[in-house]
C-alpha cells in the first residue's frame, strides 16, 4: 500500500501547486494599482494609430493616444509596460493617456486567441467574414465562449495553470493582457456589432450594453479608474446604464464617409448622430471625433463645428498607419 500512498502524496503535491500558481498569477493581475493621471475631461488633442507607432513620432501636444495592445496585432509584438510607460512619458507637464485598442464585435485572424482551424471548424460564436476587411469575423458576441476570450472572471484552476505555464497555447483573457501591460483603459470597436444580428438576435443591443458593462466591472475591479471608451454605436447611449459606465465616446465618419470616403454623410444621419451624442456631452463627458477627410477647405469647416459643439476632432488615415496630426483651430484661416 506504500506505493498508493506514494501516488496520494504526489497527487496533493500536484494540485497545491496547480491552485497556488495560477493563484499567484490572478492576485499579481489583482493587485494593479489604481489609474493615475489626467482625467479625459482635460484631454485637448488626441491620436489614433494602430500601425507603425514609434514613441518619439508621437507629438508632445497629444493628450490621449489610442493604439493597438501590439505592435503588429499579435502577442509575440505586444507592447510591453515599459513600452507603454514610453507611449505614456512626455518631456514636461502631465502624462499622456494611453488606451488600448479592443475590438469586441469581431473576432480578428491575426490575435493571439485566433485558432486557424476555426476557418473549418468554425466555433459557434464565429460569423461571417466583413468584405471590407479581411481576416476580421463578425461573433455572436453574447456567447460566453467569446466573452471569455476578452476577460474570464473565474477561469478555474485547469485554465489558469495552462494560462500560466503554456501561455502560448492558451493565453490569457485579453483584457487581462490589456490591464498587465499598464494601458490607462480599452477603446472598444465593433461595439455596433449587434447589427450584425437583426433576425437571429433582436435584443442584441441590450447584450452588447450587458457585455460592455461586464467589461469595465471586472478590469475596474482589477484597476480602478480603468477607462471605458467604445468607437460608434452612439445609439446605445440613449440608455442610461450604459452612459453610466463608459467615461467617453469616440464617433468615426461623424460627417462625412459613410458613402464613401470624402463623401459627405445625409444631414438625417449627422443630425441623429449629434442627438444621441449630445446625450453623453450633457453628462459631462467628453465626444472624440474621427474623419477620414483630406480636403483642406472641408477640414477647416469641420474644425469650427467641432469647436463650437464642444467635441475633440482628429483627422486620420482610414489604415490608421501615421503619427496623429495636431492641426490646431486657430491655424485655419477660415476662422479667422
Amino acid at each position: 500500500m506504500r506505493w498508493l500512498r506514494n501516488i496520494l502524496v504526489l497527487l496533493t503535491i500536484a494540485g497545491a501547486v496547480l491552485v497556488a500558481v495560477p493563484a499567484l498569477h490572478k492576485r499579481d493581475i489583482g493587485q494593479l494599482s489604481p489609474r493615475s493621471g489626467p482625467p479625459l475631461t482635460e484631454v485637448a488633442t488626441w491620436g489614433y494609430q494602430l500601425q507603425r507607432v514609434e514613441p518619439a513620432s508621437i507629438p508632445e501636444s497629444v493628450d490621449l493616444l489610442v493604439t493597438d495592445y501590439s505592435r503588429d496585432g499579435s502577442d509575440l509584438g505586444a507592447w510591453t509596460a515599459a513600452e507603454v510607460a514610453s507611449l505614456r512619458r512626455r518631456s514636461g507637464g502631465k502624462p499622456r493617456i494611453v488606451l488600448a485598442y479592443l475590438s469586441i464585435g469581431e473576432a480578428e485572424s491575426y490575435r493571439g486567441y485566433w485558432r486557424q482551424h476555426w476557418r473549418v471548424a468554425r466555433p459557434s460564436w464565429l460569423g461571417t467574414e466583413n468584405k471590407d476587411w479581411r481576416g476580421n469575423y463578425a461573433v455572436r458576441f453574447w456567447d460566453p465562449a467569446w466573452q471569455r476570450l476578452i476577460f474570464d472572471a473565474d477561469p478555474g484552476v485547469v485554465s489558469r495553470t495552462l494560462q500560466y505555464w503554456i501561455p502560448r497555447w492558451v493565453p490569457a483573457p485579453y483584457l487581462d493582457r490589456i490591464l498587465a501591460a499598464g494601458f490607462d483603459g480599452v477603446f472598444l470597436d465593433k461595439v455596433d456589432g449587434y447589427e450584425d444580428w437583426p433576425v437571429e438576435r433582436p435584443q442584441a443591443p441590450d447584450d452588447m450594453v450587458q457585455f460592455v458593462t461586464a467589461i469595465a466591472d471586472y478590469a475596474r475591479r482589477l484597476r480602478p479608474g480603468f477607462l471605458v471608451v467604445p468607437q460608434n454605436a452612439e445609439e446605445l447611449l440613449s440608455k442610461d446604464a450604459y452612459r453610466a459606465k463608459i467615461d467617453a465616446i469616440a464617433k468615426e465618419d461623424l460627417s462625412y464617409g459613410i458613402p464613401g470616403d470624402g463623401t459627405p454623410n445625409e444631414p438625417d444621419e449627422i443630425a441623429s448622430a449629434q442627438e444621441h451624442l449630445s446625450r453623453l456631452a450633457a453628462d459631462g463627458k467628453p465626444v472624440f471625433v474621427v474623419e477620414y477627410v483630406n480636403d483642406p477647405e472641408v477640414r477647416r469647416i469641420l474644425m469650427i463645428q467641432s469647436e463650437i459643439a464642444g467635441q475633440k476632432l482628429l483627422f486620420a488615415t482610414r489604415e490608421l498607419n501615421l503619427p496623429p496630426e495636431t492641426l490646431e483651430i486657430a491655424d485655419s484661416p477660415a476662422s479667422k
